[in-house]
């Protein structure tokens, strides 16, 4: 099967922006997740270590649930990964994975994100696909998104899988405060994208490249 990767800022930001495209595809395509912040900043009261910890078992437990087939991790601090945009060996260790998987394609933040960590995720992984001249396919996928990009909108219907996408999001205990703040935006968003291309519900991304 080909490969597919999905750049992530936080462990949770694939299943909001694409969790039914990824279950979805999750039997035609090997589906590996890379995720830049240990999100150790996302609960205060509790030790970072604790947290970090917390959200690692997250990510394996829901990412084997939704299909996805390996996580790495680059351990990078929570809502500072604006310094790190610019950074060579974060750009050569972002680069190293795509020469190592070749994926069809990739998945990435957008650079309308109002979230600084996911605007540098899109800067490392954009600045890392013009480096090695990479010939897949590179969409950008919406999380906080309140604009929209001028680039290509694509739609993927993903009716059959919504119900299960929002029960994974839930799953992310540690993150409840803000995936209850996001599920009824991301029905919304699933809805109103639905429309698009008359289905119930769709997700929107971006074509980057």
């Amino acid at each position: 099967m080909k490969n597919i990767i999905i750049f992530c800022a936080h462990g949770d930001d694939e299943l909001i922006g694409l969790g039914g495209t990824i279950l979805k595809y999750s039997k035609k395509y090997n589906i590996i997740k890379v995720i830049f912040s240990s999100g150790e900043k996302s609960s205060p009261h509790l030790k970072e270590s604790h947290i970090i910890g917390e959200r690692i078992n997250e990510s394996e437990k829901i990412g084997r649930k939704a299909g996805i087939k390996e996580n790495i991790y680059f351990h990078l601090m929570d809502r500072k990964l604006q310094e790190f945009s610019d950074d060579e060996g974060i750009l050569n260790q972002t680069k190293d994975v795509i020469g190592k998987y070749k994926p069809a394609k990739i998945f990435t933040l957008t650079s309308v994100d109002p979230h600084p960590d996911h605007r540098a995720v899109n800067k490392i992984t954009m600045n890392a696909i013009k480096d090695i001249k990479y010939s897949g396919e590179v969409y950008g996928y919406e999380v906080w998104n309140i604009i929209k990009l001028n680039e290509p909108a694509i739609y993927e219907d993903i009716t059959p899988f919504m119900n299960k996408k929002i029960q994974l999001m839930r799953e992310f205990k540690s993150q409840w405060m803000y995936i209850y703040t996001l599920i009824l935006p991301t029905y919304l968003r699933a809805f109103i994208n639905g429309r698009k291309i008359k289905a119930r519900y769709a997700e929107r991304f971006f074509k980057l490249k």
